[in-house]
């Protein structure tokens, strides 16, 4: 990563300047403390922990947190969020979200916390999907919550009124991944092997939520069927099928041949039958009408391992002209993105308002952003799933998954901080990396050792 690159390129410049001193500490500036438990171990930036119990405090905060006790106290104690559908963030005993630097010890302990920034934690609601609350949903609350915010599960919203309701309450929106879109909401019907299992409930909910926050200016992050629901939600359409939306490029001669890695085998597609108001299998439509569909440059989006990397070049990976997506990956590349999911934004359908952040080389869009809103990004992959842990024994950068997580929340306290604040943050974080860069570069250079908890 561009990035990595820069780091070891000044670590390498400064290391014969340094005097030896100078590497028996580590540094890390505005890390997102969450909690310390009962053996002294601080848990911080979502998966990694070191020993606090000899660390000096010192606050810049103005809140007086002089001991690792007093910081133990206002940070609280980590509790999950209720199960159950609703806007209000309950009696937590979670407390308030700390920005520290912290300085590590050449024994991977913490010796120095400088707190820096203590505030109430905003509100991320999460949509709906059903009455029931599962396992995943509990996982992505925890995600938002490690991440400095209170997550909620929101109920199902049937209008827009319920919506602006629900929206007034909270800070930010999650929209989920899913179902397939019904085709009806962007005026087409099923195309073979296209949308099927649309939850019409759902689709309502999504769409009523993600048109209110833009225009409530509600910060917004959409993943997966998210973010084909928000180009959806804008007056954009879909491409029902991605193998078969591919395969008629190739035939078409947009797309060379020679680029084709994988072809599916056609034996039928569940339809959606008008007059019975039921699925059928279609199998001879198949063998009379063999549908092409394909894979392109060994991209897979659903199915495989569930990732494919998202390379940069002219025109494809993350756009550097993007208003926030570029910046918060911080390269125009990722090694690996979670993939699930055979729609996507229609690049010659795209919503009112909408441009487009990030493309894979095959030509379909990974991300699209509203950037006329304070944040409204939507991106195809789930950078949810990986937040916590590796879950597929994958090797991910959750540095980067929680970055994205991360944004929706620091744009969502934005939200909780008043109008007045909006201005600051409209400047994008163009000029905050330039700063960052320059600092980095004026200052001694520490390390640091991260230790995943």
């Amino acid at each position: 990563m561009r990035r990595r690159f820069l780091s070891v390129f000044v670590a390498l410049m400064m290391l014969s300047v340094l005097p030896l001193s100078a590497l028996a500490a580590e540094t890390l500036n505005g890390a997102k403390l969450y909690s310390i438990n009962e053996s002294a171990i601080l848990e911080y930036n979502v998966v990694y922990s070191a020993d606090v119990s000899g660390a000096k405090v010192v606050d810049k905060s103005g809140n007086g947190i002089d001991t690792v006790a007093k910081l133990k106290e206002i940070m609280g104690v980590p509790d999950a969020p209720a199960a159950v559908l609703s806007t209000d963030t309950g009696e937590r005993t979670l407390g308030k979200a700390v920005v520290a630097d912290l300085a590590i010890d050449d024994s991977g302990k913490i010796a120095n916390v400088t707190v820096t920034k203590v505030r109430t934690r905003p509100v991320v609601g999460i949509s709906w999907k059903s009455d029931k609350i599962g396992s995943d949903y509990k996982g992505f609350a925890e995600a938002f919550e490690r991440n400095g915010a209170f997550a909620v599960f929101l109920p199902q919203v049937k209008s827009a009124e319920e919506a602006k309701e629900v929206l007034s309450k909270i800070n930010g929106l999650f929209e989920t991944g899913g179902e397939d879109w019904n085709p009806a909401l962007y005026g087409e019907k099923q195309t073979p092997h296209g949308s099927s299992g649309w939850n019409d409930a759902r689709d309502t909910s999504d769409i009523s939520l993600m048109q209110q926050a833009v225009a409530m200016d509600v910060p917004l992050l959409a993943v997966c069927r998210g973010e084909q629901g928000f180009n959806v939600a804008m007056g954009g359409g879909l491409i029902q099928d991605i193998p078969y939306y591919l395969g008629q490029k190739v035939i078409a001669g947009e797309i060379d041949e020679s680029r084709v890695t994988g072809v599916f085998e056609d034996k039928g597609y569940n339809k959606w039958d008008e007059e019975t108001q039921k699925y059928v299998n279609v199998s001879a439509d198949c063998k009379e009408h063999p549908h092409y569909r394909v894979q392109i440059d060994g991209l897979i989006h659903s199915g495989g391992t569930g990732y494919h990397n998202l390379k940069s070049g002219e025109n494809i990976g993350i756009l550097t002209g993007s208003k926030w997506l570029y910046d918060i990956i911080g390269d125009t590349s990722i090694d690996l993105v979670a993939t699930a999911h055979h729609q996507a934004t229609n690049p010659e359908k795209l919503g009112k308002g909408l441009t487009i952040a990030a493309y894979s080389s095959d030509g379909i869009v990974e991300a699209i952003e509203h950037r006329d809103s304070l944040f409204a990004l939507a991106v195809q992959w789930h950078p949810e799933r990986d937040a916590l842990k590796d879950t597929r024994g994958v090797d991910v950068d959750q540095d980067l998954c929680n970055a994205v997580l991360g944004a929706l929340v620091k744009y969502a306290g934005t939200h909780a901080d008043g109008p007045a604040s909006h201005s600051s943050s409209s400047s994008g974080c163009n000029a905050g990396a330039a700063a960052g860069l320059m600092a980095l570069l004026a200052m001694p250079l520490f390390f640091y050792v991260k230790k995943k908890r």
